[in-house]
């Protein structure tokens, strides 16, 4: 599995506070069946954040030089602000500076009314938009075609481990669910920021519930494919390869609309996965 968002850069944010801190993290990560991590320390998309970004490598380097038994690389969970349009085409905002991807974060409050154009204008210029834990945005939770729209723009979804375990919510749990069946997740994502709180393991319930979903829908038109999101695609935006695109004609746009229609329903997979319990 590889993992493209998580908080391990030691002192920069509200993740790891030191490099030993870091490699614990590293070490649990290791232990949950990961093999590779984008660390994505947090950065708001403005010019003026380019010494953080610098900070950021420093930061990093530290971790490198302990050599930890793991393949890491250097992102950001971007911070979507009314001027991240002026950093589009700067490298250092982008995973791995290949400015080929780039994660995105919005505020949890709502959907900016500008993110559609900064969706438009990262395809324009060749960077494809990660939009990270939509499931855990309002706007979406109160209307999950908006995450449909995001696809339909070029962008790719990445939904956290824990959400589709149910770890942070109920409301989460089912937007998660609900974006995966639907086939529009193309990652999955720990967003971990230490062993403890916000730790790496959830992964093995996530991988498992995965593969189960996978399963059930192995003879359907839209298939859920479970190592394609932990660690395929991922693993592309680590070394700037491309993803495949999410398909959508008319008769996958009308079968999606109608699942997500039903968000906050119990999900076949949800009543499998508990049932006897």
């Amino acid at each position: 599995m590889v993992d493209i968002h998580c908080h391990l850069v030691p002192g920069v944010d509200d993740g790891a506070e030191s490099v030993e801190a870091a490699l614990a993290m590293i070490e649990q990560a290791r232990a949950c069946g990961v093999t590779a991590i984008l660390t994505t320390p947090h950065i708001r998309g403005r010019l003026d954040e380019l010494p953080r970004h610098a900070h950021h490598k420093e930061k990093f380097q530290l971790v490198l030089d302990r050599r930890p038994a793991m393949d890491l690389y250097l992102g950001g969970e971007v911070r979507a602000t009314s001027e991240t349009r002026e950093v589009v085409t700067r490298k250092e905002f982008t995973a791995s500076e290949q400015s080929k991807y780039i994660l995105l974060e919005m505020d949890f409050d709502q959907v900016p009314p500008y993110f559609s154009q900064l969706l438009f204008d990262y395809r324009l210029a060749g960077i494809i938009p990660i939009i990270a834990h939509p499931e855990r945005n309002m706007g979406v939770l109160r209307n999950p075609e908006l995450a449909l729209e995001f696809v339909r723009q070029g962008a790719h979804l990445q939904v956290t481990t824990g959400c589709l375990l149910g770890e942070l919510g109920e409301s989460f749990e089912a937007c998660a669910l609900a974006l995966v069946e639907s086939g529009l997740v193309s990652i999955v994502a720990s967003d971990a920021h230490n062993v403890k709180t916000r730790p790496f393991t959830s992964w093995p319930g996530a991988y498992e519930l995965l593969k189960e979903m996978e399963e059930r829908t192995r003879n359907f038109a839209r298939p859920i494919v479970a190592d394609r999101m932990v660690t395929e695609n991922p693993l592309a935006v680590c070394e700037g390869r491309p993803i495949p695109a999410i398909e959508l004609d008319e008769a996958n746009l009308t079968a999606i609309r109608k699942r997500l229609s039903r968000t906050g329903k119990p999900s076949p997979a949800k009543r499998k996965r508990f049932f006897g319990m």
